[in-house]
């Protein structure tokens, strides 16, 4: 694997013999690695000639800066797992790289897409996800590009901005990875107590039973009762937890036939912020 920290050593990179005129498969990340980034990286290698990933931890997306400060940074570990991952080019940029100070950060319209759930808890953090992707499309030049659908949300608006933009990159969706218990792997989960990660599997068990329950109670009962399963979490704090239609994500409480819907569920454990998503009818 070859290791670059700056656009211009990038673009020699990309120009050696071994990777020209290859199709590109990147994997954006902000480190702290797991075996989620490995999944995606796998499909990655089927797909394409190359995998290219990236570790920044981009502070335009960060609307607290008591988060950003405390994101896990496990660098070393995360090139000796790309390098078993089989990653071929690892981009690791400086803030200045990615957004030199003469270069104004763009503001992105996403169709209200950012205005829900993440987006309306974070105010900001969706124009600061876009700056940082574009950016990065620009600076890779993938063909493909791959990301976790555990972040529905952030999924659905890359989409949205790949389209609206006609980057002509083709935007994958990969399963969420789990742990034996269900909690959706993540890099936050490196700040969870091992207690913490085991009682944090009932997020992952509160979508399931709604999901079986869908043909038989309402969805407002649904979310109640999913409410009421992630309140029995210790050391946690329910942020939001709705059921919403795939397209636009506007939250639903009465089902229409034919239209795909997904729970998503957003809690506080032991002050960690964790996100997750299950489609229910699919």
């Amino acid at each position: 694997m070859q290791v670059t920290t700056t656009i211009v050593e990038y673009q020699k990179t990309i120009e050696q013999t071994s990777f020209k005129n290859l199709k590109i498969g990147f994997v954006a990340t902000m480190g702290a690695l797991h075996q989620g980034h490995v999944t995606l990286i796998d499909l990655a290698k089927k797909e394409c000639d190359i995998v290219v990933c990236s570790i920044f931890i981009n502070p335009t997306q960060f609307n607290n800066p008591d988060d950003f400060a405390s994101y896990p940074k496990t660098i070393d570990k995360d090139i000796t797992l790309l390098q078993q991952a089989n990653c071929d080019i690892l981009f690791v940029p400086s803030v200045e790289e990615v957004f030199p100070k003469e270069q104004k950060l763009k503001t992105y319209s996403l169709n209200g897409l950012d205005l829900l759930f993440e987006g309306e808890k974070r105010p900001g953090h969706f124009n600061g996800v876009c700056n940082v992707v574009h950016r990065l499309f620009q600076i890779i030049e993938p063909q493909k590009a791959y990301f976790g659908k555990k972040d529905f949300q952030q999924l659905a608006i890359i989409q949205h901005m790949s389209n609206q933009l006609n980057l002509g990159i083709e935007i994958v969706g990969c399963e969420t990875a789990r742990e034996t218990n269900g909690l959706a792997k993540s890099s936050r989960n490196l700040l969870l107590s091992e207690k913490a990660k085991s009682d944090a599997g009932i997020i992952y068990s509160s979508m399931k039973e709604a999901k079986s329950e869908l043909e038989k109670i309402e969805i407002p009962e649904i979310i109640l009762a999913a409410k009421n399963k992630l309140q029995k979490i210790p050391n946690s704090k329910i942020d939001y937890v709705s059921i919403a239609e795939t397209s636009m994500l506007e939250p639903i409480y009465k089902r229409k036939e034919g239209q795909k819907i997904v729970m998503l569920v957003a809690v506080f454990v032991e002050n960690v912020r964790l996100i997750d998503n299950l489609m229910l009818n699919e």
